[in-house]
């Protein structure tokens, strides 16, 4: 009787491990969790501040856009380091990090019209390059 409860322990044990993990791998295709989206700016004025302040101020505008539910911008930090490494990169002006509901809001955002007119109008006339990094919960 005892050995016939453990087996049954175990089995739901491994049936729930296995179904988060299911759930996990699911989520991740079907956009059900949060999506970050990191945005790495260099402006052509690169290193001016009133450039910076610009792009910052018309940035802030896409916080109030459907489904962001954070939305952080600012300069690139001034952090000294007790020697160089590849891996750090400081030559750009502005980052982005804004959080999503869902893989659908943030594609939602990206096609919202008041964002494709900031984009266009106050930002891009800005911009050098830029790099973008989005990733799921």
């Amino acid at each position: 009787m005892q050995s016939m409860r453990l087996k049954q322990l175990f089995l739901l044990l491994v049936m729930l491990v296995f179904g988060n993990a299911g759930y996990a791998e699911e989520s991740a295709v079907t956009g059900s969790g949060k999506v970050h989206h990191l945005v790495v700016v260099w402006l052509k004025q690169h290193g001016d501040p009133k450039a910076r302040q610009q792009y910052m101020e018309g940035s802030k505008r896409l916080a109030k856009l459907p489904g962001v539910l954070s939305y952080e911008i600012g300069p690139v930090a001034d952090i000294k380091h007790d020697k160089p490494s590849p891996s750090l990169d400081d030559s750009f002006d502005i980052a982005i990090s804004a959080t999503f509901e869902s893989r659908t809001a943030l594609e939602n955002y990206s096609k919202h019209p008041e964002h494709q007119k900031i984009i266009q109008e106050v930002l891009k006339p800005l911009v050098q390059r830029y790099k973008v990094y989005d990733f799921a919960d």
